[in-house]
């Protein structure tokens, strides 16, 4: 560093050259304003310098790599003493430059000095000192200063400015990374439950968090940890947030031995805001560290509805529940069931066992085609929910010898009541067509103009659209609509510039799918969007019948759907239009406005 400006202060940054104003002026002691090509009677061939000899000529003699107060001059850091750093940055280096906008000044624990100090009242020389003497798996010594003495270093050497990827930071050699992740971790003998569970403080949990000396569960599951974020894409952000979580886990359970249970990560999210614990619980998965204890929401839900039945009509109901959604491969085989379907007839079936509790039945051993039939509502889609309910219930327990009769067989199943099938309004799709986000027109162009599903919608992917035509699972190839395909571009545009490196290979994508490889819930992006995509799609399908006459095979094999669904909506042509009842909408029309203004 250069002495400080005055008159005694010769090395003082230098004054512009009064006649150029370009460089400096030649010299401050004895005063000359101008430099050697403006001095009067110039221009004048500059001295070498008088330290190194170089012909460079800055001013007071030196060039510009000698004198204190160039631009160039090299020097040390003020708070870490590291060797390259210039005066353009107030003689520190990066790292301290970050130091001293976020840390306290004060004196260290260690060297006494007076600087920018840690969260462990440390400051930057102390800890690089106590990281180079660091052993392998260890914790560091924050003391080692005053056993070996400080060791200097070159300023922004161990941050380098290269492509995350390049510089995945390493806790110990490879040979040693190699040998603890293939340590199995020790294994409890028991497990001690929690007798009550207090929240910690969440500002004295985010001081802890960054302890250095907390390396034990890092060393595992760095390599994991950095393998997953190459893998998928993660952010730094999200690479930091994770690391920060496993060292919130070692400090709330530190007697978990390294195996942490998913119920005590997943309740994190009460006091811990700035953690991502989808991520954790994946990276402690890939480490082996993960006790997976969770239990399925469906699960819970048939617990709680069904927790004051008496036994053993309780546990027959688990049973039905087992198969329905894991199947049985087992005579008699069963395919399983989408949980949607099976929490129906959970609820279509509950309101009939609740009764037979009440009146004194503790099994479904005894129960004959008269009990359901008294049972059965006189709505007909209430009648053909509980009906399938029992019919499934009432076959598996048959089939695993746990009632002698099937009491379903002799009761006919009547289908539901069905509605007529109604177009939408103009208004609400091309408000739905022109939404700003383009993920909703997207979405609602593809219903609108070529009536796919909520689920074909979900899991379309990137290869499914090739040359402007989209194919689908069951073999069709469907031309692509000129305003789904400019919808479509400002879809794909936003997507590269919201997540540029996402690997996802599903076509519409998440803040939470963007970091993984699965598709986007069902409810995306429809909570937002104004409008349902069956009501859409009902839309669709009614204006195809209308221009095709009631072509049944035409609009099956348009759109994938059955003989009895197209029978059910050509019907409506059939019968006469009620007052006030509009024809269906012509959704090519409706466009020719909202497709202009994409």
């Amino acid at each position: 560093m250069s002495p400080a400006r005055g008159p005694n202060g010769p090395l003082s940054p230098p004054l512009p050259c009064t006649g150029c104003g370009v460089k400096p002026a030649a010299w401050l002691t004895p005063r000359i304003d101008f430099c050697y090509d403006c001095i009067p009677g110039g221009p004048f061939t500059p001295p070498p310098c008088s330290k190194c000899g170089s012909s460079e000529y800055y001013t007071q003699g030196l060039c510009a790599n000698c004198h204190p107060g160039s631009p160039g001059y090299v020097g040390s850091c003020r708070d870490c003493l590291a060797w390259g750093v210039y005066r353009g940055r107030n003689w520190r280096c990066w790292k301290c430059r970050w130091w001293f906008t976020h840390y306290p000044q004060g004196e260290c624990v260690s060297c006494h000095r007076q600087v920018t100090l840690g969260e462990q009242g440390y400051c930057r020389l102390c800890l690089e000192t106590a990281r180079y003497h660091q052993t392998p798996g260890q914790p560091l010594d924050l003391d080692a200063a005053r056993t070996y003495g400080q060791q200097l270093f070159l300023a922004s050497m161990n941050d380098s400015r290269r492509p995350a990827e390049l510089h995945l930071p390493m806790a110990m050699s490879v040979s040693e990374a190699i040998r603890v992740i293939n340590t199995p971790p020790p294994v409890a003998a028991s497990y001690q439950p929690v007798l009550f569970h207090i929240d910690p403080d969440p500002e004295l949990l985010r001081q802890c968090s960054n302890e250095i000396r907390l390396r034990d569960i890092t060393s595992r599951t760095d390599h994991f940890l950095y393998a997953r974020a190459g893998e998928y894409a993660w952010s730094k952000r999200q690479t930091n947030q994770v690391r920060r979580t496993l060292k919130v886990l070692q400090l709330v359970f530190p007697g978990a031995n390294l195996r942490f249970r998913a119920s005590d990560i997943l309740a994190m999210r009460s006091y811990d805001d700035d953690g991502n614990i989808r991520s954790t619980i994946e990276v402690l998965e890939d480490a082996g560290l993960l006790i997976d204890d969770r239990v399925p929401s469906f699960t819970k839900l048939f617990a709680r509805k069904t927790q004051a039945l008496p036994e053993p009509m309780r546990s027959q109901l688990e049973l039905w529940r087992d198969i329905m959604v894991d199947g049985s491969k087992t005579p008699p085989r069963r395919q399983p069931r989408d949980t949607m379907t099976v929490k129906g007839q959970m609820y279509g079936i509950l309101p009939a066992i609740t009764r037979w509790v009440e009146d004194g039945r503790t099994s479904l051993v005894g129960i004959s085609t008269e009990d359901i039939l008294a049972m059965l509502p006189d709505d007909p889609s209430r009648r053909h929910t509980m009906m399938l309910g029992f019919r499934t219930l009432f076959t598996i327990l048959r089939g695993r010898k746990l009632v002698f009769l099937d009491p379903t067989k002799a009761i006919p199943l009547r289908g539901p009541k069905r509605n007529m099938p109604l177009p939408m309004e103009p208004t609400a799709i091309r408000d739905a067509l022109t939404n700003p986000d383009p993920a909703i027109a997207l979405a609602v162009s593809l219903i609108a103009f070529h009536a796919l599903t909520t689920q074909q919608v979900q899991h379309v992917q990137l290869t499914d659209i090739i040359d402007g035509r989209l194919r689908m699972p069951d073999g069709r190839s469907i031309p692509l609509a000129k305003p789904v395909r400019v919808r479509l571009t400002a879809w794909l545009d936003h997507r590269a510039k919201r997540w540029p490196e996402t690997k996802n290979p599903y076509l519409l994508v998440t803040i939470q799918t963007a970091p993984r490889l699965s598709p986007p819930s069902r409810n995306f992006p429809w909570k937002k969007a104004g409008v349902t995509a069956q009501a859409l799609r009902t839309d669709r399908i009614l204006y195809e019948v209308e221009q095709t006459g009631g072509d049944v095979r035409r609009v099956c094999d348009l759109f994938g759907i059955g003989i009895e669904t197209a029978l059910r909506y050509s019907a409506t042509i059939l019968e006469p239009p009620t007052p006030g009842e509009r024809a269906p909408t012509h959704t090519g029309e409706i466009d020719n406005e909202s497709a202009s203004s994409v």
